[in-house]
């Protein structure tokens, strides 16, 4: 093919175009949730009447992250998109070296502790308007790698930021994340799980409760067995294999294993499962250990087997030793929605250097993850429920479109399929439903 100039001029167009069409429905579902009177409940007002609003910061960075913003200088193209201003009608953009500043000196003023109070909020709405009545707690840690000034260092030898997050589900799809901490890199990753049991419990009441709690090998610890245990939680942690679980899996008989099969399909794995009733020996309680174990390859020093272990207190008459299996490896669920957070709202960035700074830009990032979730569960059709919000921002939320102003009113004229903009008409339904609400 020959190089060649094609046959088209670059001009500039008076007309107000925006892609972020659908990131204004986001507003305006924050509208129909009364998150913005929220908002202006919790922050404080600016110091002088000149002042930006502190609720137009987080709104600002709440638009960064739906629009999968991973710098704080793509801000500016926010604030220069006349027909997304123009759709949202905020006066008072703040451009990203304001942000920054903001988060520097609202983080040092403790600013996590309002979005947690705000996210709280998302949460229990969250729980109103699930027909769960029992869910399923997921608590994981994830580390954020990052060359920043005070990232600490952990265990993998990284500078990184480690933080702990707590989600309730049925189970399988539909999260919202109901607690977060953000930590240092250094942070042992069995600090706070206690706490995000805690704290989940507190967000519940009536008959809405915490059905079981799933946790990986930090969870292993005696303070979280007991208080599951003496607050009627059911749980599932996978178990370390120190001594004394090793012990417990010599003194099974080769004829308790059974073969393990796929929760699915129903073939045979090349697991095999048994369970004995074990201790830890500063807790106050004794659990259902259940072994899974799978020839090596080869046998070695160590044994023919490898071994898999996880402690449930789950009645057998509630699961069996396979359906304990089963329902332990649904923890995976946890990594996807950790997933779903770092590439959905791209919170495998932070943008400054001060440990504060950092915390408030990821707890809001987080609360923004919340917000979509609860507009999928709530407004967005069925279609849409179990999407990620990566998937939902290029399904749906990308849209290129031309803002016009006619007898006073904005107009949003789209370049979409009709029945895309059918649908989109149904969701502004259901947001003006929520609207009349009391």
């Amino acid at each position: 093919m020959q190089n060649k100039i094609l046959p088209f001029f670059v001009k500039q167009s008076k007309t107000k175009l925006t892609d972020r069409g659908s990131i204004a429905i986001v507003d305006e579902f924050m509208t129909g949730l009364k998150f913005t009177q929220k908002l202006d409940k919790v922050f404080p007002l600016p110091g002088s009447g000149r002042g930006i609003n502190y609720t137009d910061y987080v709104l600002t960075l709440i638009y960064h992250f739906s629009d999968g913003g991973r710098f704080l200088e793509e801000i500016q193209s926010l604030k220069a998109d006349g027909g997304f201003r123009s759709l949202i009608q905020m006066k008072h953009m703040p451009g990203s070296d304001a942000v920054g500043n903001w988060l520097r000196r609202f983080g040092k003023r403790g600013g996590t502790n309002d979005i947690e109070k705000i996210n709280d909020f998302l949460v229990e709405r969250y729980i109103h308007e699930s027909n769960q009545q029992g869910f399923v707690l997921d608590i994981d840690s994830t580390f954020i790698v990052s060359n920043k000034g005070d990232a600490a260092y952990s265990y993998k030898n990284e500078p990184s930021y480690h933080p702990m997050l707590g989600f309730l589900s049925d189970g399988r799809s539909e999260p919202i994340c109901s607690y977060e901490k953000f930590r240092q890199g250094n942070v042992s990753a069995q600090t706070d799980i206690l706490e995000t049991i805690q704290h989940n419990e507190i967000l519940l009441s009536g008959d809405k409760h915490i059905r079981e709690v799933r946790i990986d090998s930090a969870g292993y610890q005696c303070k979280v067995i007991d208080y599951c245990n003496d607050n009627g939680l059911h749980y599932t942690i996978t178990a370390d294999q120190d001594s004394s679980v090793k012990g417990a899996i010599e003194r099974i008989k080769e004829d308790a294993f059974n073969p393990l099969y796929d929760r699915l399909d129903g073939f045979k794995t090349h697991r095999e499962v048994a369970e004995i009733t074990h201790t830890m020996n500063n807790a106050n309680h004794c659990f259902r250990l259940i072994v899974q174990r799978e020839l090596k390859g080869a046998p070695d020093i160590f044994g023919s087997y490898h071994y898999y272990c996880i402690i449930t207190n789950i009645p057998k008459d509630k699961k069996t030793a396979e359906e304990v299996v089963w329902h332990h490896q649904g923890r995976g669920n946890c990594e996807r929605y950790i997933e779903d957070t770092k590439y959905g709202v791209n919170l495998r960035f932070v943008p400054c250097g001060q440990f504060e700074a950092n915390a408030l830009y990821y707890s809001i990032g987080i609360l923004t993850f919340n917000l979509l979730k609860l507009m999928q569960m709530m407004v967005l059709p069925e279609s849409h429920l179990k999407r990620t919000v990566l998937s939902l921002r290029r399904g749906f939320f990308r849209m290129v479109a031309k803002v016009t102003s006619s007898k006073r009113r904005w107009e949003l004229q789209v370049d979409k399929h009709i029945e895309h903009i059918r649908q989109i008409i149904r969701v502004r339904e259901k947001i003006w439903l929520l609207t009349q609400k009391v």
